[in-house]
């Protein structure tokens, strides 16, 4: 008989469950509701799909074999020095294709046509005219080039945008003009009138994005971060906007989230605000439960799954 599959997903086991059963007929799920449930059953866990786990709980995960997190981004799970060597460790990466890289461009087509300060014109009743920068010829950085950032570099040279890129490799890539090397990120940056930031959190990326990240673009750019929170510094971007180095923002990761309600941010002009949104979609969870359904199968015939992820890297 097949090992059982646990679900920690508080909220939304029950959708998941429904489309893990479509993917994976015959299979027993078992969700976990709450904390106290998950820690519970921890030492029983063979295979499991989760979304953000207590931290430093694996020595007792005995049999557990397998693990996916229900994110591009492996951070929730990382650092884990107890858990066992032997268990392999899957993201959920792929999984927010097409609708992610479309949210980033929704966002650099808002700050580039004003849309943020007509909507709150129109709550206003006032009828000014504003004047967009179209982003046809500009020139678009982007941070990170995995499966997110190469869909967006794609989408952004279909409009006609010069792409240029940073990876930790500097490795070319199709579709981008220029990539090089986390180190050499300030060079691409000094030609950018817009940045993407799509890099997962690692201890190699934290604080990547600051204040000489945001000074080294060409003044008036453009910022959209769909990363993790951590990655960028909220400071170093209220400040850009308030010198006009920035024109505009759009950031849907914080390092708390939800961001504070009386945090200073919600009211910084040219800032939009988002709730971590950027990867959802309504057809996240089918999406999600095929990518876990493909890295269990390869796991189960003893082959890598396509989702592995580095202990080393964090990716």
């Amino acid at each position: 008989m097949s090992s059982p599959v646990h679900v920690y997903l508080p909220g939304l086991n029950d959708r998941v469950i429904d489309e893990l059963a479509r993917v994976l007929p015959g299979r027993r799920f078992v969700p976990l509701d709450n904390n106290k449930a998950f820690v519970r059953a921890l030492p029983r866990i063979e295979l499991l799909l989760t979304g953000r786990p207590p931290r430093n709980r694996w020595a007792a995960a005995e049999n557990l074999r397998l693990i996916q997190v229900a994110g591009s981004g492996v951070d929730t799970l990382f650092p884990a020095p107890d858990m066992p060597e032997h268990v392999v460790i899957c993201s959920s990466r792929g999984s927010h294709e097409p609708h992610l890289p479309e949210f980033v461009m929704a966002m650099l087509l808002g700050l580039a046509y004003n849309i943020p300060q007509l909507v709150r014109q129109q709550q206003l009743h006032q009828w000014k005219e504003t004047f967009p920068r179209p982003l046809y010829d500009q020139t678009l950085c982007v941070l990170g080039l995995g499966t997110v950032g190469r869909a967006v570099a794609q989408r952004a040279g279909a409009m006609g945008m010069r792409v240029v890129g940073v990876s930790r490799s500097g490795r070319t890539v199709e579709g981008v003009e220029q990539v090089v090397s986390a180190g050499e990120r300030h060079y691409v940056l000094a030609d950018a009138d817009a940045m993407v930031v799509c890099v997962p959190l690692t201890d190699d990326t934290r604080g990547m994005v600051g204040p000489r990240e945001l000074n080294s673009m060409r003044r008036g750019g453009l910022l959209v971060d769909v990363s993790r929170g951590g990655v960028t510094y909220l400071d170093a971007v209220i400040a850009a906007l308030e010198s006009g180095q920035l024109r505009a923002a759009a950031l849907d990761v914080f390092r708390s989230e939800p961001l504070p309600s009386h945090h200073p941010a919600w009211d910084v002009e040219g800032l939009l605000v988002t709730p971590h949104v950027a990867g959802l979609s309504r057809d996240y969870l089918a999406r999600l439960s095929r990518s876990f359904a493909e890295n269990l199968q390869a796991f189960e015939t003893g082959v890598k799954p396509p989702n592995s992820v580095s202990r080393l890297l964090g990716y």
